[in-house]
């Protein structure tokens, strides 16, 4: 369990899984940039941040490699080269947030949803109410 994205002084984050994974594997000491942050217990399905790099990198084999090195709950789907002026947090244009509801209980959504085990639940005023 990750206390959230943002590294913190007693907990583990996201974000030092990430630069620890990749400070070993270039071989220098990188510090990440998030286009955001997450709360403990929040799951971001798409999530981009940027690294300053010394030497110049294969994007795919860096990917394959970080994937090979990361634990199983986190997944690296791209790596692309940007501008050196380029910023994960202050370039980003759009950002959206989904929260799920599962009516009944699904023992693979429970980390991911909120589940109601109530047959009193009201979709039209919980979209009403939104």
């Amino acid at each position: 369990m990750y206390h959230g994205w943002q590294i913190q002084p007693n907990a583990k984050s996201v974000q030092e899984v990430l630069e620890n994974a990749l400070s070993l594997l270039l071989g220098e000491k990188i510090a990440v940039i998030g286009c955001g942050r997450t709360d403990a217990g929040v799951h971001a399905s798409q999530f981009f941040l940027h690294f300053e790099v010394s030497e110049t990198i294969d994007e795919i084999k860096l990917q394959f490699k970080l994937n090979a090195f990361l634990p199983n709950d986190i997944a690296i789907h791209q790596i692309f080269i940007v501008d050196n002026d380029a910023h994960a947090r202050f370039d980003a244009v759009y950002r959206s947030y989904e929260y799920r509801i599962s009516l009944g209980k699904n023992p693979f959504l429970v980390d991911t949803t909120l589940q109601v085990k109530s047959k009193s639940f009201d979709r039209e005023k919980m979209n009403k109410a939104a």
